[in-house]
């Protein structure tokens, strides 16, 4: 539907304004997020379209349909929350919708080549996206970035690949996991598939960015149009982990030998990403450190033994909420150079719609009680508290600290220093915040609601 739907709607908007096509982009990733959980769910059945694609290879379970409506649902919101570009054809929005395809291919891969191939799909649009505002020289230095990293990140999980090949003589999950499973009852794993598991998780964690991989994350962030860093944000992430999650299930017999190294890395992401975080002036950049100290608590969920995967939904579930809020408010109030949390002084005043948006997103990527944010924390590290019990206590750690960083905007939103009257806002993007918004808290409140998609 998204593939083929894009491919119609580029052709037929080719000479229409972007703002004109673009519900229809968004109408259109709506229904594929609601016929995936329909699918999961057995309601509905498309068997027949799957008959000649090898299960070994790409396979949907309930959770991957469910991730996939949620990426399809958050990709929708972003593509709606985000204003268009005062320009003629949808290229951009083909593009997002392009990546999507992407993303999906990687959480329903079960083969090392379909992953790559679903890492691929997903970063060659953004690599475009990322320097489309052609007039932005930050643009292009993201945009060169972005394909420099990713190369360099692809070249290395093609040879831990090769290595896997090598140790393995396979490269699906299922039949890696059986080789494992006897390597491991004779007490030792073969050298090329440690070596291979290290590199091909070095690639993931590029994508997911993940400290020491990171370092080209808050500049690609800062310098991208906005829309596009929203979607990098929430959709490359969310893709990245779900793949991250499926591939670490079959290397469960090594997770004792993984956690040797992967726990540091998941310690120093937590920390990294929130102490960078804490001294930012951008907005932008503030919510670039935050997606990565992000990563550092999901690192901990690969780092259990995955049976409850409803866990890692939710979480991300929540934080794509959340994120895609805040960067349409940013988006919003942002104004050339003006972009540090001063851009929202005297919101409570001048908009009290947008205020309650920013308020209750805040408080979700916060995870404070209440909200959909604090339910995924809470089951996060519940999950992880007995295998990774030090771990966890660094993300507590970390999660105090990000509430010095978060809660930066309300110093100034709730300052009285404009002259215009008290209001209440009801345009389409600010009506859209406020069922976000709700969303966020009814979830949070009435988290047994959750049990009804996953």
């Amino acid at each position: 539907m998204i593939f083929l739907g894009s491919i119609a709607l580029m052709f037929a908007g080719i000479n229409a304004e972007e703002k004109k096509v673009k519900p229809f982009f968004a109408v259109l990733l709506a229904l594929s997020g609601i016929f995936a959980f329909l699918e999961s769910k057995a309601i509905f059945a498309f068997d027949e379209l799957f008959v000649w694609v090898p299960k070994h290879m790409v396979d949907f379970d309930a959770f991957g349909l469910q991730m996939v409506g949620v990426l399809s649902i958050l990709a929708a919101i972003i593509i709606n929350l985000m204003p268009a570009a005062n320009r003629k054809g949808v290229d951009i929005l083909a593009l997002m919708a392009f990546s999507l395809c992407g993303g999906i291919l990687m959480i329903g891969a079960k083969h090392l080549v379909v992953l790559f191939l679903g890492i691929e799909v997903l970063s060659i649009p953004l690599f475009v996206l990322a320097g489309s505002d052609k007039d932005n020289i930050s643009g292009n230095e993201a945009a060169l970035k972005y394909f420099l990293m990713g190369a360099f990140s692809s070249a290395i999980f093609l040879l831990g690949a090769a290595f896997l090949y090598g140790g393995s003589a396979v490269m699906t999950y299922q039949e890696m996991f059986l080789r494992l499973s006897f390597s491991e009852h004779f007490g030792d794993f073969p050298v090329l598939m440690k070596a291979g598991m290290i590199l091909v998780m070095v690639g993931l964690l590029f994508k997911v960015s993940a400290v020491p991989f990171h370092f080209w994350s808050p500049d690609v962030y800062e310098g991208s149009p906005n829309r596009v860093t929203s979607f990098m944000a929430v959709i490359v992430k969310i893709a990245g982990f779900v793949a991250l999650a499926n591939f670490m299930k079959a290397f469960l017999p090594m997770l004792e030998w993984t956690s040797n190294w992967l726990l540091p890395i998941s310690a120093i992401t937590i920390l990294g990403g929130n102490i960078a975080a804490f001294a930012q002036k951008s907005f932008k950049r503030m919510l670039a450190y935050s997606s990565i100290s992000h990563a550092g608590y999901l690192l901990l969920f690969a780092l259990t033994s995955m049976q409850d995967m409803s866990v890692l939904g939710t979480y991300l579930l929540a934080y794509g909420l959340s994120t895609a809020l805040l960067f349409y408010l940013f988006d919003k109030y942002a104004n050339g150079d003006k972009n540090g949390f001063e851009i929202f002084t005297g919101l409570t005043f001048t908009n009290r719609t947008d205020t309650i948006a920013l308020v209750v997103a805040t408080l979700s990527i916060a995870g404070i009680p209440g909200t959909i944010g604090f339910i995924g924390k809470y089951q996060l590290f519940s999950t992880a508290f007995g295998p990774q019990f030090w771990g966890v206590m660094i993300a507590l750690l970390g999660s105090i600290i990000s509430i010095g960083y978060y809660f930066k905007p309300f110093k100034y939103a709730f300052r009285t220093e404009s002259d215009t009257p008290n209001q209440w806002n009801w345009s389409w993007g600010s009506i859209c915040s406020v069922v976000i918004s709700s969303v966020i808290l009814a979830l949070g409140l009435f988290p047994y609601l959750l049990s009804l998609y996953f």
